[in-house]
């Protein structure tokens, strides 16, 4: 199943091929919310800053595993590649799929002059991506930073727009 593995940007007209896998990864994810969340990645924006969402695929065409990146500015490395909301099933061959996404990360970094890659897991890294989070290191990765998460209760009935959750405050009465 992992003869050949052909690392390919995820576009509009492939957004529905990786439903699957997403719901697959994350299960409870509607279609609905999926294509809320990879939307903004395929917006075009500055070519100097670019971001999408990059998939590994078999040869049929397959979407086997994916991550999100952004080129940002880092005080610390001046660019750095940022590849979040990596998504790898747990299947046989679930580390060559792991090697083919460094690579693929690997290239999109080079070609973008970007002197770190910062790599985020999520959603139980700790427990079934032990081995991945081993390969990482094997690669010449290092744990680095620290980082806190707290999760927040939706509250029914105060949402904006009850498909995602997020309370939504009027315009005007929030000031960053």
């Amino acid at each position: 199943m992992l003869d050949t593995l052909i690392a390919r940007f995820l576009d509009r007209s492939t957004i529905f091929k990786a439903y699957p896998l997403v719901r697959d990864v994350v299960p409870g994810t509607t279609a609905a919310r999926w294509m809320q969340f990879v939307r903004p990645y395929l917006v075009s924006r500055s070519p100097h800053w670019p971001r999408g969402v990059m998939t590994i695929q078999n040869a049929a065409g397959y979407i086997l595993s994916l991550f999100a990146f952004e080129v940002r500015a880092d005080l610390y490395e001046s660019r750095i590649l940022r590849m979040d909301n990596i998504m790898i099933p747990n299947l046989l061959g679930r580390r060559t799929l792991w090697a083919s996404m460094i690579g693929a990360a690997e290239q999109l970094a080079e070609l973008n002059g970007c002197l770190a890659i910062w790599a985020e897991f999520r959603g139980g890294a700790e427990h079934s991506d032990t081995d991945l989070l081993t390969l990482l290191e094997r690669s010449g990765y290092v744990p680095a930073g620290g980082q806190a998460v707290k999760k927040l209760e939706a509250r029914s009935g105060r949402t904006g727009d009850a498909s995602d959750g997020v309370r939504r405050a009027p315009r005007g009465l929030y000031d960053a």
